[in-house]
């Protein structure tokens, strides 16, 4: 990752972490102003405060989706097959807008469409499928 910013700062220190992330300690800065320019690039800023160590996210605005990626081990074939095929359509008002190849499972945006299961119905996908989704979006709230 690469995040190029220009702050006026009093003094910076920069930490490195595990899993990639790192800590920086800046002085003197605008807080409202390093968390837009940090959103404005996709990354999510954690901001610790020292007195109790209470830390607050921040996510990018309108870059954050609540879903649950399903693996293709728990499709049949003929699904797996119609969900490749949707997912690759090239037109411009295909279902590759909301059926979206991971390369180990699918992402499926439930809320592109107000029946997203009886679109799949439509769309000829099996009903042990289409009731896997309903109960993964019921149980947990979220697109699929």
């Amino acid at each position: 990752m690469k995040l190029a910013l220009t702050l006026e700062a009093d003094s910076v220190n920069v930490q490195a972490l595990n899993m990639g992330r790192i800590v920086v300690d800046v002085d003197g800065v605008n807080l409202s102003e390093l968390i837009n320019k940090v959103s404005e690039n996709g990354y999510l800023l954690r901001v610790v405060d020292k007195s109790d160590q209470h830390a607050t996210s921040t996510p990018p605005p309108l870059t954050t989706l609540t879903c649950i990626r399903c693996s293709t081990a728990h499709i049949t074939e003929t699904d797996n097959a119609w969900l490749y095929s949707l997912s690759h359509q090239t037109n411009d008002d295909g279902e590759s807008e909301w059926i979206h190849f991971t390369g180990s499972g699918y992402l499926l945006r439930t809320d592109a469409w107000s029946y997203p299961v009886l679109r799949l119905k439509r769309l000829g996908l099996s009903k042990t499928f289409r009731c896997l989704v309903v109960t993964l979006t019921r149980r947990y709230g979220v697109s699929l």
